[in-house]
């Protein structure tokens, strides 16, 4: 269900800036500041998704050196754990939501949490998501003070416009590799299946990277029809294993031995990880 929504004069003069740029460089800056100003956000962070290649950045509001660390991170690796990643990998459509709307239950008190939102300093999350083809998708992050959930009905009140704007510009979405340096989402989205498989069992592997994304005890016990006791049981069995003591160490270990698999490797991340170390 949407609300009317009466746009601000505020409002109404960043939307003429944005359909002036409709074709420049300038637009991006623009269209993120409208969208910002319709949630009243403090922060805009504008990248696009693809099913082929990793995330690439297009406009950022940010320019402090642990937010740029953080979403360096983010772009090369970090991103397979990201729920709005997830939701794009859904194909869902046009869409806005919250961060709390489609993460999972334990989401933030995860380690990935901690150490992705702290760094950036948000508060809470508002997605735009725009799928402008099969394979390629805008996704927009906008910072938000407190809930976020009056901002969100505002977006989706106003998206139509939004996707419209973006459309105008983005006639075509392809991905940004001219250097050669990316790597492709699907081999890192195999990499996370495979994350631990030398190692750990497969429903110790499942249990594993249900914990990276954010899961509960009690929500990973409801998806296997096990109780929340057995799975603690099997995350310090799994902690043993690959010689973590916490959650923050088994997200330390994931992104390291991520980021030094090969992008045309297979299996376990963490055989490579082993290699760099003898």
């Amino acid at each position: 269900m949407t609300q009317n929504v009466k746009l601000t004069p505020d409002n109404i003069i960043r939307l003429t800036a944005a359909i002036k740029h409709v074709g420049t460089a300038e637009f991006p800056a623009h269209f993120c500041a409208f969208c910002a100003g319709l949630a009243g956000a403090d922060a805009a962070y504008l990248t696009a998704f693809f099913d082929a290649d990793g995330p690439a950045e297009i406009y950022s509001t940010r320019s402090d050196p642990d937010t740029l660390e953080a979403l360096a991170l983010y772009l090369d690796v970090a991103f397979v754990l990201d729920p709005f990643y997830k939701l794009f990998q859904a194909k869902t459509g046009d869409r806005v939501d919250g961060l709390g709307d489609i993460a999972p239950d334990d989401f933030r008190r995860s380690e990935y949490y901690a150490k992705f939102f702290r760094a950036v300093k948000l508060r809470d999350e508002c997605g735009v998501m725009l799928h402008l083809t099969d394979q390629a998708a805008l996704f927009l992050s906008l910072g938000v003070r407190g809930t976020s959930r009056l901002q969100v009905l505002r977006l989706r009140a106003c998206l139509p416009a939004i996707g419209a704007l973006a459309r105008r510009h983005w006639t075509v979405l392809t991905p940004d590799r001219v250097d050669g340096t990316g790597r492709l989402a699907a081999h890192l989205d195999r990499a996370f299946e495979a994350f631990g498989s030398s190692t750990l069992s497969p429903r110790e592997g499942q249990i594993a990277r249900m914990i990276l994304q954010g899961h509960s005890s009690k929500s990973i016990a409801i998806s296997f029809d096990n109780s929340p006791e057995t799975i603690k049981v099997h995350r310090k069995r799994i902690y043993a294993k690959l010689g973590v003591a916490s959650q923050g160490e088994l997200l330390s270990l994931f992104l390291t031995a991520l980021r030094r698999m090969p992008a045309t490797a297979t299996g376990d991340p963490l055989a490579y990880l082993d290699a760099t170390q003898t």
